[in-house]
């Protein structure tokens, strides 16, 4: 059976909002972020897709995001730490600015486990997909997934093979994916909240 699939960056936290890497890092919604909530739960429910099943991290930027979806389209959110956000060793913190200078510095295109001594994009595409696949085998209907930039970005390339640049998911975007049998069944289509 094919399910609809939807990944949910949360909206900007206070760590985005003062351009620093969060990973790991639990800061809450910014006032900007507040308001995307809204917006991006508005999204969701314009999408009519019924019935569905809303997972989110527990990290607290996640939770707020899921929070707005939950009670705008009538959803009880469950929360798993296998879909949070992946941890980003000694970057955790460390500014936006300073990411792209360290990369540009040592010519890296890729900001992976390598780079930072903390979690694999590997590791965090199977753990991400562990959780949703769990979920998947026990419900019907569609799945909606709160979650992380990087950990979006892992479970679409790393786990689907699919092309999702890390910039292509901004804060309160959405991912939709057709899924069957584990796999999916075309590219992503990316809705950017704005």
């Amino acid at each position: 059976m094919t399910r609809r699939l939807f990944l949910v960056r949360h909206c900007q936290s206070e760590a985005n909002a003062d351009g620093r890497l969060e990973g790991g890092g639990d800061s809450p919604l910014s006032e900007i972020g507040r308001e995307l909530a809204r917006r991006v739960a508005a999204f969701v429910a314009s999408r009519d897709i019924g019935a569905a099943t809303l997972i989110a991290s527990p990290l607290s930027r996640a939770r707020a995001t899921a929070a707005e979806i939950a009670a705008l389209c009538g959803w009880s959110p469950r929360h798993d730490p296998r879909i949070r956000e992946c941890e980003c060793g000694w970057m955790e913190d460390m500014s936006y600015a300073d990411v792209r200078t360290h990369m540009v510095e040592n010519q890296l295109t890729v900001l992976d486990h390598e780079v930072h001594g903390g979690e694999s994009l590997d590791a965090l595409a199977e753990r991400c997909w562990e959780a949703l696949s769990e979920v998947l085998a026990v419900t019907e209907g569609p799945l909606v997934a709160v979650s992380h930039g990087f950990a979006i970005h892992a479970l679409v390339e790393r786990r689907f093979g699919q092309t999702l640049a890390m910039t292509q998911i901004g804060n309160g975007d959405v991912i939709e994916l057709w899924i069957e049998g584990g796999e999916v069944t075309g590219p992503p289509t990316r809705y950017p909240l704005t």
